[in-house]
């Protein structure tokens, strides 16, 4: 099957949802679902939030919502394992690991296709590689997770040699991730411009229309047989597919009550007990493992670059109260710096302490007071200058909460700006900012030093994670040699030491454990389950009926 080409289509969220409540959930097989049997030929909407990615390609795409986008048009090298986590041939079908763990010799499968025509083959694989690294595609994620990547070697068609600069202990499971779904040979090396807006993979699906800010449209590939272990063989059994956009929660879950919509992702804290409670729904939940959401501070200027005013802002909010107040209670204040789900994830409470948390702005010497209630220091007043968008609603309600605890209890001033999204990204990028905020989602505890360490920082060469800026040799020691040890045990532990060492640093402020909550009709849907590398709707075994 050639990739179909984008169309013309430029229709509302609101038609959209018209014509999703109006449209056959599936191509007919009443006997077929009686017995159990999948229904062939249906159509699957779901709508997930308002946080679009800017680019849809999955090495270009670090949204929340971007592994969903992603896996229904691409393939990853390598596949986790739900039950065990251990990782598994998917597109390779084995690999070796030298000694030195610097050199990985992949066998590729045979007769996987692009959708274009393009074979899968050892070209293409380091085609995907080379380009993810290279600093024109300013890749915002990929290229950090494989900063190590030096090259490759194509032996034959089917097997491929990757060169690392050094030991890298996360790397197969990086690779695992649908942000590594890999495009077409063709397309990265014709027509790099689309691979953005029109990106070429080897999934069940291709994209026929992605109206930015609405829906993403998908067709079924009738060439695919290659699905991920555990899947079925063949083409999917749905026909269409399609991503809606629905940022208003209410309207979301909304929408899926009304069977507007067959599912919907990121179902609202305040309506997951009712999901959970309706008949008719099933709900999918899973932490996703990586960093939890956290406000990062900015360690390369005043006032977080003095270490007891990050711990005082660590210290001094009331974490477990601000989430259950913001997400009803649903969600659980973070225990450190990796989520709970996360492998070699070790337990590191954070105490709070609005007493010690004074104390240490005293000992930082903004010990006098404004006429607001701020604290000073030489005549100028304790503030920090939050960025961010609006497009959230509890990570608003998260901002507003927070800033008006620390002016109540530790009199610093938080001033929230709802810039453009350009000028945000822009600000972003360049650090202009003292607090931003985030989940990275990962199944490795390698975030740490992705996010943490002093090669993370952003550089003209590259786009780096460290949105805190901070740079500490101890840290920066730990981290790389846990990711550089073939030795599991002395991984673990010295992970246990980084996460340890980041409560006493306080960069972030981790608040909660991100949960992904997807909720759908089990009525009508079947088959439905979520990717564990990243949380994400896998769309290869759904089939849908009509319900009554």
């Amino acid at each position: 099957m050639k990739h179909t080409p984008r169309t013309a289509l430029a229709v509302s969220a609101a038609a959209m949802l018209a014509l999703a409540a109006c449209a056959p959930s599936s191509g007919g097989g009443g006997a077929a679902a009686a017995s159990g049997e999948p229904v062939r030929d249906g159509s699957f909407t779901i709508a997930t939030n308002g946080q679009e990615f800017d680019c849809i390609a999955p090495a270009l795409n670090s949204s929340l919502n971007g592994a969903l986008a992603a896996r229904a048009f691409t393939d990853s090298p390598v596949w986790q394992d739900p039950e065990s986590g251990e990782i598994e041939p998917w597109l390779v079908e084995d690999w070796e690991i030298s000694p030195d763990g610097k050199t990985y010799t992949f066998t590729l499968r045979d007769g996987v296709t692009f959708t274009d025509g393009s074979a899968w083959d050892a070209a293409a694989f380091k085609a995907n590689l080379d380009w993810i690294v290279q600093p024109e595609t300013k890749s915002p994620m990929a290229a950090s997770y494989i900063a190590p990547y030096e090259g490759s070697t194509v032996v034959d068609d089917r097997t491929l040699e990757v060169h690392l600069s050094t030991p890298y202990s996360a790397f197969l499971r990086v690779l695992a991730q649908g942000f590594f779904g890999v495009i077409s040979p063709k397309q990265l090396a014709e027509d790099p411009g689309s691979v953005c807006t029109d990106p070429i993979g080897t999934g069940p699906f291709s994209i026929v229309e992605w109206t930015k800010g609405q829906s993403v449209t998908y067709t079924r590939n009738d060439d695919y047989d290659w699905g991920p272990p555990g899947s079925h063989q063949g083409p999917a059994y749905l026909k269409d597919y399609t991503v809606l956009f629905i940022a208003e929660d209410a309207t979301r879950f909304s929408a899926l009550q009304s069977g507007q919509v067959d599912a919907i992702d990121w179902v609202p804290a305040q309506n997951l007990e009712t999901a959970k409670s309706d008949p008719r729904l099933d709900v999918l939940q899973v932490t996703t493992p990586g960093h939890p959401f956290a406000w990062y501070l900015n360690a390369s200027r005043a006032p977080f670059d003095d270490v007891r005013v990050r711990q005082a802002l660590l210290h001094g909010i009331d974490r477990q109260g601000i989430v259950d107040s913001v997400l009803f209670g649903q969600y659980e204040a973070s225990k450190g710096f990796l989520t709970s789900s996360t492998y070699q994830y070790s337990e590191n409470p954070v105490d709070y302490d609005v007493d010690e948390a004074n104390r240490l702005l005293d000992e930082a010497g903004w010990t006098g007071r404004d006429g607001d209630g701020y604290r000073t220091k030489d005549g100028e007043r304790l503030t920090a200058v939050f960025p961010m968008s609006n497009t959230i609603a509890y990570r608003v309600q998260i901002a507003e909460q927070v800033q008006a605890a620390a002016k109540r209890d530790l009199g610093l001033e938080i001033t929230i700006e709802y810039p453009a999204a350009q000028e945000l990204s822009d600000r972003s990028r360049n650090g202009d900012y003292d607090i931003s905020n985030g989940i990275w989602g990962t199944n490795t505890p390698d975030i740490l030093y992705l996010k943490y360490s002093t090669d993370g920082i952003t550089t003209p060469e590259r786009i780096g994670l460290n949105t805190s800026y901070l740079s500490d040799a101890t840290f920066d020691d730990l981290v790389q040699r846990a990711r550089e040890t073939t030795d599991t045990a002395e991984q673990a532990d010295l992970y246990a030491q980084a996460q340890q060492r980041l409560v006493e640093l306080a960069p972030a402020v981790p608040l909660f454990d991100d949960q992904r909550v997807v909720a759908y009709d089990k009525q009508t849907v079947h088959g439905l389950r979520l990717d564990v590398a990243y949380p994400a709707v896998l769309p290869h075994d759904i089939w849908t009926v009509g319900g009554e």
